[in-house]
């Protein structure tokens, strides 16, 4: 099967994050990529700056974007406001898609992508919506610190998941070496922590994160298990920081 994966996002132009990473990523395991740019982004090494897509907009290519097809999945990422919020979701109605929300609110140099609050963010819950934190993200979601640990990790995962979230997957790519490698991933049914390998001298790679959670779309797409798919995604992104491809 080749699912059909919305992805509602920022558009980064060179694709090293954003929209263009999702895409590459839904493509490469097979998927049907529809890429709805919920805003135009423009980031270099001292550029920074973005703007939000009309909702009309968004609205009418959702509609016309279901007009030729079904939908099994949705990724969403950089959300800019409350207006492209209703607008996708006006646009999404009825689909009974899967949907992963990677809650992209800042850069990782720290600037500021969106504009919707954690309540909002967590409005988004049901059953069939995988949560792709980091720790950070985890923890602004959260109002609390979450620290470097996986044991903390394990706790932010079930205090979210309380919320009403299918699965929450907490990315822990930036703990301690020591720490070593590890996702937690929390289902109804029992909480996991997947283990995997830390690259040395690995070269510096953006939109893992937006890939992770394109990838983890596709699959929940297609019918896999929430483990399943996550562990297909997570090895999409071991094979990017590898090469540098999906």
């Amino acid at each position: 099967m080749s699912p059909r994966v919305v992805l509602l996002a920022g558009l980064e132009p060179t694709g090293r994050a954003g929209l263009l990473a999702d895409v590459a990523a839904v493509r490469a395991l097979g998927g049907q990529p529809v890429a709805v740019p919920l805003a135009q982004t423009a980031q270099g090494r001292t550029t920074f700056s973005w703007k939000a897509s009309p909702p009309s907009v968004v609205l009418a290519q959702l509609t016309a974007a279901r007009e030729l097809g079904g939908v099994q999945a949705v990724k969403w990422g950089m959300v800019p406001g409350p207006a492209q919020l209703a607008a996708a979701s006006a646009g999404l109605k009825g689909t009974g898609a899967w949907w992963v929300v990677d809650p992209v609110v800042r850069t990782s140099r720290g600037q500021l992508l969106s504009r919707l609050s954690a309540k909002r963010y967590l409005s988004l819950a049901g059953p069939r919506v995988v949560l792709t934190p980091n720790l950070d993200e985890a923890g602004w979601l959260l109002g609390r610190a979450v620290p470097d640990s996986v044991d903390a990790a394990r706790e932010a995962a079930i205090a979210l998941l309380a919320h009403g979230f299918g699965a929450v997957l907490v990315k822990g790519g930036h703990l301690p070496d020591a720490q070593g490698l590890a996702d937690v991933l929390a289902t109804p049914e029992r909480v996991r922590v997947l283990r995997g390998e830390r690259l040395e001298r690995a070269p510096e790679r953006r939109g893992t994160g937006c890939r992770l959670a394109s990838a983890l779309a596709t699959e929940l797409g297609r019918g896999r298990t929430v483990e399943a798919a996550t562990r297909t995604a997570r090895a999409l992104v071991l094979r990017y920081l590898r090469t540098g491809h999906e």
